[in-house]
């Protein structure tokens, strides 16, 4: 069978360029399947999955949502309702690739129900809005985006250029379409760049010890992808060697933007996890003087960056940190470990850097020993973060317990 890409769009609006769409990808050779996720009358093409379909996907009808009236409730209706039924489509591994059209009420939709779709199918979105901040769309999805340039109201030399492109984008990753395929154990790894060289020793000593390693920036986007590769099923373990985007958290800071179920997902399936204090000495914020130092953190140290800079957290941040790492790891119904590098946990927390603070950062240990429960161990190494050696026993420690959990 040919593959198949889902097309996306509001049929009462954008129905013209849907059908154009279609019959490109068609010639192309991939078959189609067209939803409709329109709730104004009369959609100008017919759709393989209705409108009416999708509205009862999302728990109403479409007479229901018209006499409503309420655009909000509209839009999350058919959100719900076409991404569970595309995931359905998907659980029958009857497609390969989505693409959908739209302006902002359509951009919205379409990567909504992108998100509902894992890692390595094609997702590409032709939007009007493209030049806007898309990262609550995109989230932790691998969905291109195509801007469109023109407005979408019919077709035009501009847009059907715009839309010739977007279908041979499309059909190019419907054909290379398929899940995430390894004959050795996947590791996923954080980072961040005041660490990165303790993080590329992890790295090279996981990939001699036979494993593939999959790298994420912890910058909020980066730590909530792993999460999601977890739940996926990707990720045979973890490596979670940058905890600093809880420190950015606490203050909005440059790497703060995750979410409730950060450092959770390993524990909920029982992978084993590794888990070590990177950057939890410094808070990231995007300032680069004096003058533009926000004035509640002035008392700190500083380590200046590039545009953003570090502070050093404060006795009361680590205490807080403690009882949130701590709670979340207690939940693990897997193998964890704790591993502290006692000589410093970034490059600015050394003893010539000038973050560092070890008594600042024992009160995290005392503290998280006290918290966690018995099943967690907390294990103390003499060395910094950046050292090879603290690297060496990271490693050693996590095929240990990848051997065990295999054993079991």
């Amino acid at each position: 069978m040919p593959p198949a890409v889902v097309i996306v769009g509001t049929l009462d609006t954008k129905g013209e360029e849907v059908g154009y769409l279609r019959e490109l990808i068609r010639q192309a050779g991939c078959a189609t399947v067209v939803v409709d996720v329109g709730v104004l009358p009369s959609p100008t093409i017919a759709a393989d999955i209705t409108r009416e379909q999708v509205a009862s996907a999302g728990g109403s009808t479409l007479k229901q949502l018209l006499q409503r009236q309420d655009r909000r409730v509209a839009v999350e209706t058919m959100t719900r309702g076409a991404a569970s039924l595309v995931q359905d489509l998907h659980r029958q591994n009857r497609i390969s690739a989505i693409v959908s059209v739209g302006g902002g009420t359509g951009t919205h939709i379409g990567m909504g129900i992108m998100r509902a779709l894992p890692l390595g199918i094609g997702k590409l979105m032709v939007s009007t809005v493209a030049s806007r901040d898309m990262s609550q769309l995109i989230g932790t999805k691998d969905i291109a985006v195509l801007h469109s340039v023109v407005d979408l109201l019919g077709l035009n030399p501009i847009s059907r250029r715009i839309l010739d492109q977007a279908a041979s984008a499309i059909v190019g990753m419907a054909r290379n379409a398929g899940p995430i395929r390894s004959t050795r154990p996947i590791i996923g790894l954080t980072s961040f760049g005041f660490i990165t060289e303790g993080a590329m020793h992890v790295k090279a000593k996981l990939e001699a010890f036979g494993y593939e390693v999959a790298p994420f920036h912890a910058n909020g986007t980066g730590g909530m992808a792993l999460e999601d590769l977890v739940e996926q099923g990707i990720l045979s373990g973890v490596v979670d060697f940058a905890l600093h985007e809880f420190a950015d958290n606490l203050y909005n800071g440059y790497c703060g933007a995750i979410g409730p179920g950060r450092l959770e997902s390993a524990g909920r399936r029982g992978i084993p996890q590794v888990v070590v204090p990177g950057g939890l000495d410094c808070i990231v914020l995007e300032f680069n003087s004096l003058e533009t130092m926000p004035p509640e953190v002035r008392w700190r140290k500083v380590f200046w960056y590039d545009f953003r800079s570090g502070v050093r957290t404060s006795r009361e941040d680590v205490l807080f940190l403690a009882r949130t790492i701590g709670e979340k790891l207690n939940r693990t119904t897997g193998l964890a470990t704790f591993l502290v590098p006692m000589k410093g946990w970034s490059e600015a927390d050394s003893e010539q850097g000038p973050l560092y603070d070890p008594a600042t950062n024992q009160l995290l240990i005392t503290e998280l020993r006290s918290f966690l429960d018995s099943r967690v161990e907390v294990i103390e190494v003499d060395a910094h973060i950046n050292d090879e050696y603290f690297a060496q026993v990271v490693v050693e420690k996590l095929d240990a317990m990848m051997k065990r959990a295999a054993a079991v």
